[in-house]
């Protein structure tokens, strides 16, 4: 189903000088300011409306052009009696200099499916006035606020500089228009899984082992979300922690991680190293940014996570094993 029906009201008004006319001639008053070079730094009057800003867009989440975007956010919405998991899509631009605080309205356009109504959204300005965060809430028909696989387009014609200059149609970090593009990829069921835990799910605090014969914790329980301490070294924070495999089967394990931390898998078993990736996770809940995967063996074999160096003390994970 498609975004549901939003106004679209967009009105551009351009600010003239008029000026009355008698038939009586004109009277030379040379310090009257009627000469030509009188309203020309003045920013008032016709100028005001056709010339352009200069801010241009500096960062932007998602980046102009990017494709693969995660068509949602997933967060704790405790605004009512029971806090309860709740759907969003966050989307900010940073602009080089302070912009209109008054003009935050923005136009989302799908431009996969042009029959589809726009949707007019307000953002919000940062207390500096240069960032501004659009939030695009679930529509009424759909549980998410965006379509999957969709090219977007974030109008920004609204917007105004501190001096209440549009946009340039060339501003850049905007691809040669006045519009954010991006285009949306489709869900990953495990990921959103994951980001529930991480949402929900009490942390079981543990202490990382100094070496592997420090006694290593277990952090091998499917569906956990673990907050490991880790040690103190020269290099930063590491430590090891432990992992059992399934008697029977060979699994498919992944670790959703709060932050990139370099990772090295090994069965202790068998005394060899075992084949990780470590990767970026697409942007879904704060609580994900990297994920480690790797297949375990059968027969109850001991596993080690060295994590580290890193600069933070703590780490925090999510376990899944299938």
């Amino acid at each position: 189903m498609r975004l549901s029906s939003a106004t679209f009201l967009f009105a551009t008004c351009a600010a003239l000088a008029l000026t009355g006319c008698d038939d009586d001639d004109p009277i030379d008053t040379p310090d009257a300011g009627v000469s030509t070079d009188a309203g020309s730094d003045a920013g008032t009057g016709s100028d005001a409306g056709t010339i352009a800003s200069t801010a241009t867009v500096k960062a932007a989440r998602p980046s102009e052009g990017e494709t693969d975007v995660y068509p949602l956010e997933m967060y704790l919405d405790a605004s009512g009696q029971t806090p309860v998991i709740a759907f969003r899509k966050v989307l900010t631009l940073t602009f080089s200099e302070p912009m209109d605080p008054s003009a935050a309205q923005v136009t989302l356009h799908d431009r996969t499916d042009t029959t589809a109504p726009a949707r007019v959204l307000t953002g919000a300005w940062s207390g500096d006035t240069r960032t501004l965060t659009v939030t695009v809430p679930r529509t009424e028909e759909s549980t998410r606020p965006l379509e999957v696989s969709t090219h977007h387009a974030l109008s920004l014609d609204a917007l105004r500089d501190a001096a209440g200059r549009a946009l340039s149609p060339a501003t850049v970090g905007l691809g040669g228009d006045t519009a954010l593009d991006f285009t949306t990829g489709e869900r990953d069921p495990a990921l959103e899984h994951a980001c529930t835990h991480t949402l929900i799910n009490t942390p079981e605090a543990v202490t990382a082992g100094r070496t592997p014969f420090d006694f290593p914790p277990d952090t091998n329980t499917g569906h956990a979300r673990y907050d490991v301490t880790l040690r103190s070294s020269e290099a930063g924070f590491g430590g090891y922690t432990g992992f059992i495999s399934d008697p029977e089967n060979a699994e498919h394990v992944t670790l959703y991680l709060n932050q990139e931390v370099p990772t090295k898998v090994t069965n202790d078993t068998a005394g060899t190293d075992v084949v990780s990736v470590l990767a970026p996770a697409r942007f879904i809940c704060a609580g994900i940014t990297h994920t480690v995967t790797f297949t375990s063996e059968p027969g109850d074999q001991i596993y080690l996570f060295q994590f580290g160096p890193v600069a933070s003390e703590h780490l925090q994970f999510v376990l899944e094993r299938e």
